[in-house]
């Protein structure tokens, strides 16, 4: 069942229990020195003013030149992951907008698993590279000179290449296309460009400084070259919306650390202690669902299979949005979040059924029959034998594991004789506590003779209030209509009284 992956973050968000912990924080010429993370406030704040009477030393420096290479080029998942992140589309939204791109030429074919383009696309992607330059806005006037070369392996190409512009973009009015449309080709423009550009180079700095026996570290790094991170900074300027930073991104704001020397002594300019809370895991949306199908069963699958993962590229998104229209995953905003019938189901079927590893290799086998190197017939009898198997071993639901898709009747509001949740029926409004025996039944005779409704509202008032007022009430002994109060009259017999309070007529009493 491939909801599980909202199943399973579901369940660690709910299970998670937030942890309140602190950091002792040094300023030292300019530069932010930070301890482990403390426990308590009183053990923080004892190493505080123990800081404040020594002199941290610098017992280590550490530089380290690094390379954040280019992103590679979309695969359809990766655009619906990057569009999802942007934008807010979802996997299928992506999907449509990226055929109908294709339906006009101007966009390579989007259902496909590679990120690579053949070795004989090296012009076509330098020429694309040099038009996406005079027509995305936010290169203009910017020098580039594009390196294809890194882009190019047939070896990692399947039935298609990835997803690039085409040349037909030079005769587009990009601002005649759709915003949508607009949107996914200029991202499928910049994702070209920055994949192409120099890697982006830094140095990192680490420093430890020791204080009262305990460690303190300071971090920065300094740009040596942008590269690419040029690129992605002038695109992401250019949208309407700031995107959300991907969990693991690196804080770019990192600021340089000023030189000091082992040994050396400082003192300190402040000391501080800042509390924080842990937090649990975020729920998934379109993008990070999209990825965890990709590596789904990955670590139970061979590492030579050809496919892994819940679904293909264009199969995922049908995948998502067949699970929210069948009432297993519900959207809210960008989250993805596991529906109460999405939770039972995962909890009653068999955990061969459950485990991404069976489709995972259901797929690659599929890719191994399309080429000719698997026995389709094997596979169907495999299939066959589990079947019989699986309708052996779990022939029906026990009463238990039925009662978990009976719908839940909305609580109307609190039953005045125990106090217990009083939910509506199909034919009553009646007590969840089965030792008590309230019960306001829908079609009583007190409401048909005055031609009303007994709504979910008023049995809500009288719940609530003792008495409900109620417009049109049909007076069978004037032929008229009139507004009065209902009142609620329980005595805690076997049946549920209720009266009119009106003024210049006398009270009426019916027994339900």
């Amino acid at each position: 069942m491939q909801g599980g992956g909202c199943l399973d973050r579901d369940a660690a968000i709910t299970t998670f229990k937030k942890e309140k912990y602190y950091h002792v924080r040094l300023t030292l010429s300019g530069a932010e020195a930070v301890s482990g993370r403390l426990s308590s406030r009183q053990e923080a704040e004892a190493l505080k003013a123990a800081c404040k009477a020594a002199r941290p030393v610098c017992v280590s420096l550490t530089r380290e030149k690094k390379t954040a290479a280019p992103p590679k080029l979309f695969d359809l998942t990766a655009l619906q992951r990057e569009a999802n992140r942007l934008f807010g589309y979802t996997a299928q939204q992506t999907l449509d907008l990226a055929q109908a791109l294709y339906e006009k030429r101007l966009l390579t074919y989007p259902r496909t698993d590679s990120r690579f383009l053949t070795d004989d696309m090296g012009d076509t992607a330098a020429e694309i590279a040099a038009l996406l330059c005079g027509k995305l806005p936010f290169m203009q006037g910017v020098a580039f000179s594009p390196e294809v070369s890194r882009l190019l392996d047939s070896g990692k190409v399947s039935d298609h290449h990835a997803v690039i512009p085409t040349r037909e973009i030079v005769a587009c009015d990009l601002a005649a296309l759709p915003e949508s449309e607009r949107n996914l080709l200029t991202l499928a423009g910049a994702r070209l460009l920055m994949a192409a550009a120099q890697p982006h180079v830094f140095e990192t700095v680490t420093v430890v400084f020791q204080c009262t026996g305990q460690e303190f570290t300071a971090k920065g790094r300094t740009v040596l070259c942008e590269g690419w991170k040029a690129l992605e900074a002038l695109y992401r300027a250019s949208l309407k919306a700031k995107p959300e930073a991907e969990d693991g991104e690196e804080n770019a704001l990192m600021l340089d650390v000023p030189p000091f020397a082992e040994g050396q002594a400082v003192e300190p300019e402040a000391v501080q202690v800042t509390e924080h809370d842990t937090t649990p895991p975020k729920p998934h949306n379109e993008a990070s669902l999209l990825s965890a199908m990709e590596r789904a069963g990955n670590e139970d699958t061979d590492s030579d299979a050809e496919r892994r993962g819940l679904g293909t590229p264009a199969t995922r998104a049908a995948v998502i949005e067949k699970l929210v229209k069948g009432g297993f995953v519900e959207r809210k905003g960008k989250q993805l979040l596991p529906t109460r019938d999405g939770v039972n189901l995962v909890c009653v079927l068999p955990e061969s059924l459950t485990s991404p590893k069976l489709t995972a290799e259901w797929e690659n086998e599929l890719t191994q029959i399309a080429k000719g190197k698997a026995d389709p017939e094997g596979f169907m009898r495999r299939i066959e034998d589990m079947t019989r198997e699986l309708v052996k071993a779990y022939p029906f639901l026990s009463d238990s594991e039925k009662a978990r898709f009976q719908e839940e009747k909305p609580v109307i509001g609190k039953c005045p004789r125990c106090g217990g949740n009083v939910r509506e029926g199909k034919k009553t409004y009646a007590c969840d506590n089965k030792d008590c025996a309230f019960v306001m039944w829908k079609n009583v005779r007190f409401f048909e003779e005055r031609k009303v409704a007994f709504s979910p509202k008023i049995a809500a008032e009288l719940l609530k209030n003792g008495k409900a007022k109620v417009k049109k009430l049909y007076s069978p002994k004037t032929g008229k209509t009139y507004e009065g109060l209902i009142v609620l009259a329980d005595t805690g017999g076997k049946y549920v009284n209720y009266r009119i309070s009106i003024p210049r007529e006398r009270e009426l009493t019916q027994q339900a």
